[in-house]
């Protein structure tokens, strides 16, 4: 730990981190919207398959 103690770490300005953060944000966002249609699709699959192959009700 001694020796990590004096190590300067650079770091953005604050202005500069908020883009960053800005960036990300809008990032997580698109990748949460492409992971529900993602899910609506497999969801749409779901339903033509069992519109093409229903099974059988005894």
């Amino acid at each position: 730990i001694g020796q990590f103690q004096h190590l300067k770490i650079p770091l953005p300005s604050l202005p500069e981190q908020q883009k960053i953060a800005d960036c990300l944000t809008s990032l997580d966002e698109l990748i949460e919207l492409q992971a529900k249609k993602i899910d609506a699709l497999k969801q749409h699959k779901k339903g033509l398959m069992q519109q093409l192959f229903p099974q059988e009700v005894d």
